[in-house]
C-alpha cells in the first residue's frame, strides 16, 4: 500500500508537528477498513494529543467498561488500563510500544481491549499488587562517604520505613511512583499514560513524592524513637540523591 502524502497526515493530525514526516513515511499494509486505525496507533506513539484523546474515547474507555461488565474489581480495571497505556504507547523495558506491531488486520479497539483484558487477568491472579520499590530505586549508587556510612548503618531501618511508607500510600500515588521508579518514565511519558498535560503529570509525581517522604519520616521516627534532627540526617541518604530529585520535576507556574 502506498505511503501517505505529508499534507494528508498534517490534515488528519495537525498537532503531530515534527513527527508528521515519520507518519507519512509509513508503509501501510493494513486492510483499507483499518488503515485509519494504524495511523491512529502511530499518532499516539508519536504523542499527538488529539490522537491520544481519540484513543481514550474510542478504545480505552470501552475496554474498561467491558472489563467492569465482566465483574473485574474497579482497582483491577484501573491498573490494567494504566498498564496497557504503558505497554501500547511507551513500551516496557527494552521493548518497543506494542502499537508499533499493530498492522490493522482487525479494529484497533479490539487490539486495545485484548491487551487490557490480558493484563486484568494477570493482575487479578496476582492480587493486583504494585511493585514495591527498594532503597536502590531511591538512592544514588555511589553517595559521598558520610551518606554511604548513614546508608550502611541505617539500611535495615530505612528498608522497613520504606515498606511501611509505601503501604500507606493511596494506590494512585503508588502507581505514578512505580512509573517513575520501575519504568523510569519522565513527566512527558507519564502525561501520555494519564492523557493529561505535562504539568499535571509533574504535579501528580511531586505530590506522590511528598507523600512518600512524609511516610518515611513518620516510620523512621516511630521505629528508631529519635528526634527530628536524627531523622533528617538519615533521610539525607534518600533526599539528596539524584534519583529522588528526579521525582520532583519543575512545574511551570500557572500551567494546567
Amino acid at each position: 500500500m502506498p505511503t501517505l502524502a505529508l499534507s494528508d497526515v498534517r490534515a488528519a493530525w495537525p498537532d503531530v508537528g515534527a513527527a508528521a514526516p515519520a507518519l507519512a513515511a509509513l508503509d501501510l499494509d493494513a486492510e483499507p477498513a483499518h488503515r485509519a486505525d494504524v495511523l491512529l496507533a502511530w499518532a499516539c506513539v508519536l504523542a499527538s494529543p488529539t490522537a491520544l484523546d481519540q484513543l481514550e474515547r474510542d478504545a480505552v474507555a470501552p475496554a474498561a467498561r467491558h472489563l467492569a461488565s465482566r465483574g473485574f474489581a474497579a482497582h483491577v480495571v484501573d491498573e490494567a488500563v494504566q498498564a496497557a497505556r504503558v505497554r501500547l504507547i511507551i513500551g516496557t523495558g527494552d521493548g518497543a510500544p506494542a502499537f508499533t506491531t499493530y498492522r490493522g488486520r482487525g479494529p484497533l479497539a479490539a487490539f486495545v481491549r485484548t491487551t487490557v483484558a490480558r493484563l486484568a487477568v494477570d493482575l487479578a491472579r496476582d492480587g493486583a499488587t504494585i511493585a514495591e520499590p527498594t532503597l536502590d530505586h531511591l538512592v544514588d549508587d555511589q553517595p559521598d562517604p558520610e551518606l554511604a556510612y548513614l546508608r550502611a548503618h541505617y539500611a535495615d531501618a530505612l528498608a522497613r520505613a520504606l515498606t511501611a511508607a509505601w503501604a500507606a500510600l493511596p494506590r494512585h500515588e503508588r502507581f505514578v511512583l512505580t512509573l517513575a521508579l520501575h519504568h523510569r518514565l519522565g513527566s512527558d511519558e507519564i502525561a501520555r499514560i494519564y492523557g493529561s498535560h505535562r504539568a499535571t503529570a509533574a504535579r501528580k509525581l511531586a505530590a506522590a513524592r511528598a507523600a512518600l517522604h512524609a511516610g518515611l519520616r513518620l516510620a523512621l521516627r516511630d521505629q528508631l524513637a529519635v528526634g527530628d534532627p536524627t531523622v533528617d540526617s538519615i533521610l539525607r541518604v534518600v533526599t539528596t540523591s539524584q534519583r529522588w530529585q528526579a521525582l520532583a520535576p519543575m512545574v511551570a507556574e500557572g500551567v494546567e
